[in-house]
C-alpha cells in the first residue's frame, strides 16, 4: 500500500478528518451552538437561527448541536464543521462580531472578516454584523466536494482485521482497556513501545499492554487500535488524543521508543 493511501486510510478511518480536509468544500455539515457565549440566553435575538439559515442558503447542510444528526455524522463528526460567533472589540457606537469555523479537534479553520453594524438596538446590531461577517463566506465559491472515501474505507477495515491476527497471544480484553488505562495515567507513569510488525505495543511497567498502535505514513502518529484516537508526537512530547463525537483534552504520555 502506497503511503499516499496509507495516510488517507488514518485519516478518514477513525474520523480525525479535520487533518486531511483543510479546505472548506471538503466539509458537507455545518453543526451550529444554541448559545453563544457573549449572550445569556439560547437563541437570543434568534441569531443562532440566523447563522444556520445562512449557512443552509450558502449550500451546507447545517444543525443545531441539539439536534438529530444523519447516520454518517453521528458516526463520525469529524465529517461536520463547528461554527460559531465570537463578539469581536467594538467602538461606543459599532457592534462587532465574527463567524469561526472549527473541526472536530477544535483547531480553527475559517475565521471570517469582521462585521459590524452601528444599530442602537441589540438585535438588529448583531443581526446585521452577522450578515456582514458572512458575507465572506457568502462570496466564497462553495461546492461540496466529498473525499474519496470508499475503496479507502474497505482498505481500513483490511488494515484493522490483519492488526487482530497479529501476535494473538496479546490478550484482546487488554487492549479493550486501553483508554481506562491512559486516563489513569499521571505525569510519573512511563510507558514502554515495543516495535512490531504492524507499528508498537505500548505496555506499562508490569508489564501489561496498553494499547497497540498502528503505523501511519505521517510521521510520529499512529492510530490507537480499537479507538477513536491517535497518539502523536508534538514539540518534543507525546500526546493521546480521543474524539467520540466529543474532542476530549489530549494527554501528555511518557513512552519510550
Amino acid at each position: 500500500m502506497n503511503k499516499k493511501i496509507a495516510l488517507l486510510i488514518f485519516f478518514l478511518s477513525i474520523g480525525f478528518a479535520s487533518i486531511a480536509q483543510k479546505n472548506i468544500n471538503n466539509y458537507k455539515y455545518v453543526i451550529i451552538p444554541l448559545k453563544y457565549d457573549f449572550l445569556n440566553e439560547k437563541n437570543q435575538y434568534r441569531l443562532n437561527t440566523l447563522t444556520r439559515y445562512l449557512f443552509k442558503e450558502k449550500g451546507f447542510v447545517a444543525f443545531f448541536e441539539e439536534e438529530q444528526f444523519p447516520e454518517e455524522l453521528n458516526k463520525d463528526r469529524c465529517k461536520a464543521l463547528f461554527a460559531d460567533v465570537e463578539k469581536g472589540k467594538g467602538g461606543l457606537f459599532s457592534t462587532k462580531v465574527d463567524i469561526v469555523l472549527k473541526d472536530c479537534f477544535g483547531k480553527e479553520v475559517y475565521r471570517t472578516e469582521t462585521g459590524s453594524s452601528r444599530e442602537k438596538d441589540f438585535k438588529n446590531a448583531y443581526s446585521e454584523a452577522i450578515k456582514n461577517a458572512f458575507s465572506s463566506i457568502e462570496n466564497m465559491d462553495y461546492e461540496y466536494q466529498p473525499l474519496e472515501t470508499t475503496k479507502v474505507e474497505e482498505e481500513s477495515e483490511e488494515v484493522i482485521e490483519s492488526a487482530v491476527d497479529i501476535d494473538e497471544v496479546e490478550a484482546k480484553e487488554e487492549v479493550v482497556t486501553s483508554v481506562e488505562v491512559v486516563e489513569e495515567q499521571t505525569d510519573n507513569t512511563t510507558l514502554y513501545a515495543q516495535e512490531k510488525s504492524y507499528g508498537y505495543q505500548v505496555v506499562d511497567a508490569t508489564p501489561k499492554v496498553v494499547m497497540l498502535l498502528l503505523k501511519t505514513s505521517a510521521a510520529d502518529v499512529f492510530i490507537v487500535k480499537d479507538k477513536n484516537a491517535i497518539v502523536y508526537k508534538e514539540d518534543g512530547f507525546w500526546y493521546y488524543s480521543e474524539n467520540n463525537g466529543e474532542l476530549k483534552e489530549p494527554k501528555t504520555l511518557d513512552i519510550k521508543f
